[in-house]
């Protein structure tokens, strides 16, 4: 199948990337590693899992293309580069399988959790062909060479892969912006006080000393700002122990592998955790909303229970210093029996949601709606006075009966009845007596004949 031109589009937008990861990388050599920072790998592959649609047959080819042109642009020999970029591939490849491997849950949320597994197989397979392209064309030790390249890359996929693979989506960022407002600074000065104390202190365990603070960033911040607040962290450390500022080494070089790799490892398992802790701590969450989401929406109609109610009404109250002035109405079904009894009581569950999403469309969005049981339910509007409360309810009760609802060929279109009431909500006692109100105006109004608005204004 030919490519399209948009897929062509997004192949050169990767080779470009690469591109310009590999020139990042390039530029962070050293004389005692092969690249200080190496940060292609880890983007390529985290960007491939966050964006599926990069995804063609060209994807890999462009990689590599872009890969090799960016060393011989740097001035590496055609023949090494492609040795040491078929490693870096071979990196992108591996992880891609094993993040990706199966199905059992959404795609970023399965890539999360394999992060570590896919960081070490991908490393190591990466420093496999990385030290014997080096050793060939270099003269580099095999097992030196193995060391620096697997220490490399499996620091930099840890730190790098949940960035990219949770950066959020745009329908995202107001929510992560409101989480960011409400969340308390603590975490992240402590954050940064273990972070200069490891430096005061020095010695291998200095590594380590933000972990506690990591870890409370975690069950305190979103997800993606603990991936980049860990990202964060183990890069400054690295370029410190690399710089000679953080000290773990002691006087006595005892270490079978440099400092610079023994850094890039401590990292690798310091990081790992605060992962691990805010993934546990949004899925906790997440599980606390749907709880909270069954307890408070009636799961067929979308539309308050009685205890969703209770609770936005309090959450209002404590935003406000006033009462809540307006009117109730209490809707009911005309004869909806008759629906469940004729044509079943799954056609009534279809005839309840279409009725609810009428009301939603017909009256304005700070409307609450919550079902009372059965086929009655009440809604509350701020701001409104008597005549226009009856306007408006009236109008509610004309869209629903031109409103069409067909099933099975079946046209189950209904009828309500309203009943009207004014609202002044100071606690609980006010609205039930409300309540009461408006179902002693919603009996008129089904004893009148069904299908009218009680009480009526009269101009």
């Amino acid at each position: 199948m030919p490519l399209s031109k948009y897929k062509i589009n997004l192949v050169i937008l990767l080779f470009f990337i690469t591109l310009c990861m590999a020139m990042l990388g390039l530029y962070c050599r050293t004389n005692a590693a092969l690249s200080l920072f190496w940060p292609c790998n880890a983007m390529l592959l985290g960007l491939l899992v966050r964006f599926p649609q990069l995804s063609s047959a060209l994807t890999f080819p462009a990689i590599y293309v872009g890969l090799v042109t960016a060393d011989i642009a740097f001035g590496t020999p055609v023949a090494p580069s492609m040795g040491m970029d078929a490693a870096n591939l071979s990196f992108i490849v591996t992880g891609l399988g094993v993040l990706l491997a199966g199905s059992a849950a959404s795609r970023r949320q399965q890539a999360l959790h394999r992060v570590f597994p896919a960081s070490v197989v991908g490393a190591a397979v990466c420093a496999v062909i990385g030290s014997v392209a080096s050793q060939h064309y270099f003269h580099d030790d095999l097992v030196k060479g193995w060391i620096s390249w697997f220490c490399e890359q499996v620091s930099t996929s840890i730190l790098l892969l949940p960035v990219v693979i949770t950066l959020p989506r745009g329908d995202e960022l107001k929510e992560l912006l409101r989480d960011c407002r409400t969340a308390t600074p603590l975490p992240l000065i402590s954050l940064l006080v273990s972070a200069v104390a490891g430096i005061y202190v020095g010695g291998g365990g200095s590594l380590i000393f933000p972990l506690p603070a990591l870890m409370w960033c975690a069950v305190s911040y979103p997800l993606f700002i603990t991936c980049l607040l860990t990202m964060v962290t183990g890069i400054s450390e690295i370029i410190l122990v690399a710089s000679n500022v953080l000290n773990i080494q002691g006087r006595d070089d005892f270490f079978l592998i440099d400092s610079l790799a023994s850094a890039r490892l401590g990292v690798a398992a310091m990081t790992i955790s605060p992962l691990i802790v805010a993934l546990s701590a949004t899925a906790n969450k997440k599980l606390v909303a749907r709880i909270t989401r069954r307890a408070d929406y009636d799961l067929l109609t979308g539309a308050l229970t009685r205890s969703g109610l209770a609770a936005r009404l309090d959450a209002m109250s404590a935003r406000r210093d006033h009462s809540f002035n307006g009117a109730a109405f209490v809707v009911d079904i005309d004869r909806f029996k008759n629906i469940n009894d004729t044509f079943g009581h799954a056609a009534g569950d279809y005839v309840l949601a279409q009725t609810v999403e009428r009301i939603r469309q017909t009256l304005q969005q700070t409307a609450i709606i919550s079902r009372m049981g059965g086929e009655e339910f009440l809604i509350l509007i701020e701001g409104i006075s008597a005549p226009r409360a009856f306007l408006l309810a009236n109008r509610l009760r004309q869209s629903i009966e031109q409103h069409t609802i067909i099933l099975n060929d079946e046209d189950l279109s209904v009828t309500v009845s309203i009943g009207i009431s004014s609202l002044e909500l100071v606690d609980a006692k006010s609205l039930d007596e409300s309540i009461k109100s408006a179902d002693k105006q919603l009996y008129l109004a089904k004893s009148s004949g069904r299908n009218r608005v009680c009480p009526e204004f009269v101009l």
